[in-house]
C-alpha cells in the first residue's frame, strides 16, 4: 500500500496562494482591454519577436482555467468548507473573520480549525498537481 505523506502546511499555503488570486484572475477573464482588436497603419513597425496579443490570450485562457478549476473543486468540498472559502477568498465585499463568523454561525476558534481543514480539502481536491506538497 502507498503512504503518502502530505506536507500540509505547504500545502494549505499552496491553497491560499492561489484562492488570494482570485480576483486578480477574474479581472484578467473580464478584461476588456485584454485582448485588442489589431489596429493597421502604413507605417512599418519594427520586428520584434514576442507576440503580446498571443500572450495576453494565453494569460486570459489559463485564468479562466484557473477560475474553471476553483469552481469545481469548492463544489467537490463538504458545504461547510465550501462556504468558508467562499466567504473567505470569492466575496466581492472583503469580510472579516467576525462577519464570516456570523454568516456561518460559528465561533472564531472553529473558524480557524476549519479553514485549515477547509484550505487542505481544497488542495487535495484541486485537478492539478500543482496545490498537494509531499514530505520529502
Amino acid at each position: 500500500m502507498f503512504i503518502f505523506d502530505i506536507d500540509e502546511y505547504k500545502s494549505r499555503q499552496q491553497a491560499d496562494e492561489l484562492l488570494m488570486q482570485y480576483w486578480h484572475l477574474k479581472h484578467v477573464v473580464t478584461s476588456t482591454s485584454s485582448l485588442r482588436s489589431p489596429s493597421y497603419s502604413h507605417t512599418p513597425k519594427p520586428f520584434s519577436s514576442d507576440n503580446t496579443t498571443e500572450k495576453r490570450a494565453i494569460k486570459t485562457l489559463e485564468a479562466r482555467q484557473t477560475l474553471e478549476y476553483i469552481d469545481v473543486t469548492l463544489s467537490k468540498l463538504t458545504v461547510i468548507n465550501s462556504e468558508l472559502l467562499k466567504l473567505q477568498y470569492l466575496s466581492a465585499s472583503k469580510l472579516t473573520v467576525s462577519c464570516i463568523c456570523d454568516e456561518l454561525g460559528i465561533t472564531a476558534s472553529v473558524f480557524r480549525k476549519h479553514k485549515k481543514q477547509a484550505l487542505l480539502e481544497f488542495a487535495e481536491s484541486y485537478p492539478s498537481d500543482d496545490l498537494l506538497i509531499f514530505k520529502e
